[in-house]
């Protein structure tokens, strides 16, 4: 008979990841109980902050809107543009989960738009977009695991482990401990831990203008557990990166399609409108800086478009004109020095260091695609080509700044379980969401991966913990 203990299941964090691993208990066995422990006073963590967008393969709703998908073009398609650099056995489970687990948020209350949108590169779009965005599906969460009589403890930041005989029995919160037949930690990531993030994502700390946009208690602290009980840790400077000019710190996702980019030698490199989570490796490969370059007729025209150019509009979306590529931004930003404004492209090209010849030359050929109809190089919407031919000509340096969330976290088995540094399973603990590393890697599939990672391993680490914290109590 096993010892007897505070609660059969503890689960460390309240966002989807969390709120999705408090439910596996109850539906295992409906007596089991359950307490959530949240640092901050709110239930939600990033995921209520986020747009709630969910990954997921041969859904319900894409059968309604006659999208043929299933879980093995995912799982391609996740591996190959990460170039298979991820745990394999770890992303195979979360295709396979994803599409059920999109369909068990509908089945709990959440409601999706009709319209689906691609997360990236995808043949066929697979995003599911919910109707009030992450807040509405941490209120469908925290609503079903209140209504099932699982625990909250707000304002209770779990600081250490405890493990007796090599397994992890509970919690510590200063002078007081938590006993659980098993822990799952769902912390979230570490971005705004500013040692952490040059630590563990130094590629994101060393632009210089990184800056986050989760929750308050993304502190990391689940790599201070992990170090507590020799987990090991995978993910090293993973996250997604959106990129910015060093203008406001207000979210964007893309940059506006009509915008062209070019490198420190000045010359074009991508298709500008590429997915997000395709853009941060390019431009990190270009030495994690570029600069935007553009005419006034392109501004004035994106301004009184009053409507931002980007490649795909996400449902629910409110915002219309681009907040950082109009008119008055852009002035105001010549006026700080954050934008330069010039007569000629050479002059462009010296005030930022780049060689005059070689961005004429960039120049020349965008304008030459605007006549040809087609982008005779990179292959970008001929709708958004814009020629750059008519001064006052316009460059602001754009870096990968805004940090979306962090990768880096405890490395997991196919059900969860957290490894210690042997990969041997770890008793009694598991993880999820930015908790957990080696399920995203260095290419973001795109929008819904990071969603859809919190959602299906929550549940999948909430079953597991069930399976192993009940399986020698009685009924």
């Amino acid at each position: 008979m096993a010892a007897e203990r505070d609660v059969d299941v503890l689960v460390v964090g309240s966002g989807a990841a969390g709120l999705s691993a408090a439910l596996g208990p109850r539906e295992a066995r409906p007596s089991a109980s359950v307490l959530v422990a949240e640092s901050e006073g709110i239930v939600g963590g990033s995921s209520r902050l986020s747009g709630g967008l969910t990954m997921g393969a041969g859904t319900r709703y894409q059968r309604a809107l006659g999208i043929d998908d299933d879980a093995d073009s995912l799982f391609h398609d996740y591996m190959q543009l990460n170039q298979w650099k991820v745990e394999s056995a770890v992303v195979r489970r979360l295709c396979e989960r994803a599409g059920p687990t999109v369909e068990w948020l509908g089945d709990l209350g959440v409601e999706f738009y009709d319209q689906l949108v691609f997360a990236g590169d995808e043949h066929v779009p697979r995003v599911h977009c919910p109707v009030g965005r992450g807040q509405a599906v941490v209120d469908v969460l925290a609503r079903q695991c209140r209504s099932e009589g699982v625990e909250f403890a707000l304002g209770r930041r779990v600081d250490r482990l405890l493990v007796e005989d090599g397994a992890v029995v509970g919690v510590g919160v200063g002078d007081d401990t938590i006993t659980a037949g098993a822990v799952v930690l769902a912390t979230g990531g570490f971005g705004n831990d500013p040692d952490k993030l040059a630590r563990f994502f130094p590629s994101a700390a060393a632009t210089g203008w990184a800056w986050y946009i989760g929750a308050d208690g993304s502190r990391g602290d689940h790599l201070d557990l992990a170090a507590q009980v020799g987990a090991q840790v995978t993910g090293f400077d993973r996250g997604l990166r959106l990129l910015h000019a060093d203008f406001a710190k207000i979210y964007e996702a893309y940059l506006p399609g009509w915008l062209v980019l070019v490198n420190r030698e000045g010359r074009r490199f991508c298709d500008e409108t590429a997915p997000y989570g395709i853009m941060d490796g390019l431009i990190e490969e270009q030495g994690a800086v570029a600069y935007a370059v553009f005419d006034q007729v392109a501004l004035d025209d994106a301004t009184a478009a009053g409507v931002a150019r980007h490649k795909q509009k996400v449902p629910g979306s409110t915002k219309k004109q681009s907040p950082h590529w109009n008119t008055d931004i852009v002035e105001a930003m010549v006026t700080a020095g954050k934008v330069h404004r010039t007569d000629t492209i050479a002059d462009l090209a010296a005030s930022f260091g780049l060689p005059p010849a070689h961005l004429q030359a960039s120049v020349a050929r965008v304008n030459a695609s605007v006549d040809a109809g087609e982008d005779l190089d990179y292959l970008k919407d001929p709708k958004f080509l814009q020629p750059i031919a008519a001064g006052p000509f316009y460059g602001a340096e754009i870096r990968p700044a805004t940090v979306c969330f962090t990768a880096c976290g405890l490395r997991i088995d196919p059900a969860a379980q957290v490894l210690d540094e042997s990969g041997h399973p770890l008793r009694g603990l598991y993880a999820a969401g930015e908790s957990a590393g080696g399920v995203v890697g260095p290419r973001y599939v795109g929008s819904g991966n990071s969603y859809a990672n919190c959602v299906t391993f929550g549940r999948i680490a909430g079953a597991s913990a069930a399976a192993a914290a009940l399986v020698e109590q009685p009924a």
